[in-house]
């Protein structure tokens, strides 16, 4: 039994090393994506996710309940966070009835960290499945998102989807597996969905440069233009004013003012200095 432990240590230990580096990349990732605001969401989330198995490794010196409890908490934080970055990622808005589905939701979760003492088994399948709904929660988000690249969707979609399968199968069944496998398909269930969350934010910023990419090429080239009203002929022979034309093809808007030639021209009282 104590090798037993001592092994779960060692693994919690080394989870911890991984999800930090995973984090760091994450917040990188996140400066290099042009400021994408789900990368930064899911970098911190994975550095909660290290301190909570740091605490779980036994390393700081804490009461068993205590560094039971704490490590809950931040693991548990952290995987809110992953489920709010996929909110932010995807642009879905929180409302009414997502706050109470989440209120719901942590109600049942505080409730099994307070019964765990006394109800261990019971509360243990009750933090597990917890815990695996937010996994489905974030995996439902990134695989209905239209507007998501598809390959990084559908490996960060269905590598949470397995994660929490994984959990929540954990609960109930003891697989005849070496233990240093079983936690090998766990840390290979995050880090796939790690790395589909990353290949989603890179392929977003491949597909803006794409479309900005392609409003230059609209803009460039000879432009038929009107000699006396100065309107813009399409390809298809429709004449629009330089605005429009400009407008529906590059992020450019128009205010308008009067040059100073044109004002003596129109507003001679007004641009004229007087004598």
């Amino acid at each position: 039994m104590t090798v037993f432990y001592s092994v779960i240590r060692e693994a919690f230990l080394g989870y911890a090393a991984v999800f930090f580096c995973i984090g760091f990349a994450f917040l990188f990732l996140r400066s290099a994506t042009g400021g994408q605001k789900g990368p930064a969401m899911w970098g911190t989330g994975f550095l909660l996710n290290s301190a909570g198995f740091l605490l779980w490794s036994g390393v700081v010196p804490l009461k068993p309940v205590l560094f039971y409890f704490f490590g809950e908490v931040f693991h548990i934080a952290g995987f809110i966070l992953l489920v709010y970055g996929a909110y932010i990622f995807t642009g879905r808005r929180i409302g009414r009835r997502t706050v109470l589905l989440f209120a719901a939701w942590l109600a049942v979760w505080a409730a099994g960290v307070v019964l765990f003492g006394r109800y261990p088994y019971a509360a243990g399948i009750a933090l597990k499945f917890v815990r695996a709904i937010l996994f489905w929660w974030a995996a439902v988000m990134i695989l209905r998102c239209p507007s998501c690249p598809t390959r990084g969707r559908r490996l960060a979609g269905w590598s949470l989807v397995g994660w929490g399968i994984y959990v929540s199968a954990m609960a109930f069944v003891k697989l005849p597996l070496p233990l240093h496998l079983m936690f090998g398909f766990l840390a290979g269930f995050q880090v796939m969905s790690a790395l589909g969350l990353v290949v989603m934010a890179v392929d977003r910023m491949r597909l803006r440069a794409e479309e900005s990419e392609t409003r230059a090429e609209r803009l460039e080239g000879l432009l038929p233009i009107c000699s006396y009203c100065k309107k813009i002929r399409d390809d298809k022979d429709v004449w629009h004013s330089l605005e429009s034309y400009i407008s529906a093809r590059s992020d450019t808007q128009f205010s308008h003012s009067i040059c100073p030639e044109c004002g003596r021209t129109h507003y001679p009282d007004v641009f004229e200095p007087k004598k």
